[in-house]
């Protein structure tokens, strides 16, 4: 996913390499950087997933380039403390008939600002009341009955990209799950 402003500002320290080194386009590309400054062994491969426009969209693309891939069992999930229930959530239901094990790994909150506290804690409740309408729309992309632009466009509610998704009406995020057609 791309980095919004307060990603990038929470993260660039933690996430500061050698000089010249060009800054992470992604999450995915910060936080693989920011495991191997804190000691991730070289053994360990790490993929990236860059490409989702949110987390159930994560999940979905994950599981397709594991599953593809034929040879890995187990999926590490790592995510902050306060995003842990809905994540956890999500990749259950996206990864469901999946014969992949997760593991769930939680890091600290501790350097979420004030601002960006009282966000997440208006934001994260709102998105996991709509978690389960958006997942069916998710699993319908992951079963080739609707296209990603699709899936995207019944998820935003509009052909844009937004983070204000957590403030559609949930009876709204609800009805376009279904329907057999969409359009925003």
């Amino acid at each position: 996913m791309p980095m919004n402003v307060d990603e990038v500002t929470r993260i660039s320290g933690a996430c500061e390499g050698p000089a010249g080194e060009r800054p992470p386009a992604t999450e995915a590309e910060a936080m693989q950087r920011l495991a191997l400054r804190l000691g991730l062994g070289a053994d360990v491969e790490v993929l990236l997933e860059s490409e989702a426009l949110n987390t159930l969209e994560n999940a979905v693309h994950v599981r397709r380039m594991l599953e593809a891939r034929g040879d890995v069992r187990k999926l590490a999930v790592v995510t902050s403390e306060f995003h842990m229930p809905r994540v956890k959530q999500t990749f259950e239901l996206i990864f469901e008939g999946s014969s992949l094990a997760l593991a769930f790994h939680e890091s600290s909150d501790a350097a979420l600002t004030a601002a960006e506290r009282e966000r997440e804690d208006a934001v994260e409740p709102a998105m996991t009341a709509r978690l389960l309408p958006q997942a069916k729309i998710y699993r319908r992309y992951l079963a080739g009955e609707i296209s990603l632009e699709e899936a995207r466009r019944r998820f935003f509610h509009k052909d844009e990209p937004h983070s204000d998704v957590w403030l559609i009406p949930v009876e709204e995020v609800e009805r376009v799950a279904d329907a057999p057609d969409y359009a925003p």
